[in-house]
């Protein structure tokens, strides 16, 4: 089980033109070229309005058209806008394949597969991860979201594979580390988990999530003891975590401070109750209020 949110970084989810920030996207007057400007200016929502003014005001030739619908659908994944997001990149490439045209970056596969398995349609998003990383091996997002497809298909041996290209690629990046450190401990390899919480805490030492990911690593492997001081600094950091919350509350169960775990393991509830190992150990815990 992944124990800490991997957040998702400055996405270069556009075609790769969308790069940097640019000019006043208000000067653009055509709404192609203003979706354009507005991606390269981080102005997701204009981009959005942008690109749907282009896409019904003119009539585009096949391959513009694709390209379109792809930026379209990069727009609408910045904005966390998933399902939004499948629907333009499914249409960009069934107009591609129908219309004798071709659409072939392979940032727009990967951007599929980023929607794909946010929305948990896992074999999609795992195939369309494996053909842009196969384009892309040194894109370290791409290598990211393929190590969070085989978490999710409970594959952690090529999580592993795939969250080492990311720490190759961004060492001083603290998620990396976390991410390889949660394949570890599914593999039952914890001390390898442990050795790259250390690391993700070197990279970040005031972070709750990578202390967190300490914490629960050094649980994994039988150092209850070793980890508490390491657990309450990552609730000091994040004291609204439910996840944090619940790594404290189980090594202060394993070094037999049960008075002390037993509200904090219902307080972790509160916080996070759609987690199923939270909600277990809560009953679990608790067995007059499951």
């Amino acid at each position: 089980m992944i124990r800490a949110t991997v957040i998702l970084l400055a996405l270069a989810i556009c075609a790769p033109a969308c790069a940097q920030k640019e000019a006043d996207v208000a000067e653009a007057g055509d709404p192609c070229e203003a979706g354009e400007a507005a991606l390269r200016a981080d102005d997701t929502e204009t981009a959005i309005t942008a690109f749907e003014a282009c896409l019904e005001s003119r009539s585009l030739n096949p391959e513009i058209e694709a390209v379109v619908h792809s930026q379209l659908g990069g727009a609408y994944l910045y904005a966390e806008r998933f399902e939004d997001a499948l629907r333009e990149f499914d249409l960009a490439y069934a107009i591609a394949e129908t219309q004798g045209t071709t659409l072939t970056s392979p940032y727009v596969r990967r951007n599929r597969g980023l929607a794909r398995l946010r929305l948990g349609r896992l074999p999609g998003a795992l195939e369309d991860l494996q053909i842009a990383a196969a384009e892309l091996p040194d894109d370290m997002l791409t290598a990211l979201f393929l190590g969070d497809a085989y978490m999710e298909m409970g594959r952690p041996a090529e999580a592993v594979a795939a969250f080492d290209t990311v720490t190759r690629l961004e060492p001083a990046w603290p998620s990396g580390w976390i991410s390889r450190s949660a394949a570890f401990l599914d593999l039952g390899m914890n001390q390898r988990a442990v050795d790259d919480a250390r690391r993700a805490v070197e990279a970040d030492p005031e972070s709750g999530f990578t202390l967190n990911a300490l914490c629960w690593a050094l649980i994994q492997n039988n150092q209850a003891e070793t980890a508490l001081p390491t657990c309450r600094q990552a609730v000091e950091a994040e004291p609204e975590s439910g996840a944090i919350i619940h790594s404290l509350a189980s090594a202060l169960e394993d070094t037999g401070q049960v008075d002390e775990a037993l509200p904090l393991f219902a307080q972790a509830y509160e916080l996070s109750p759609d987690s199923d190992e939270i909600r277990e150990d809560y009953e679990r815990t608790h067995p007059a209020n499951p």
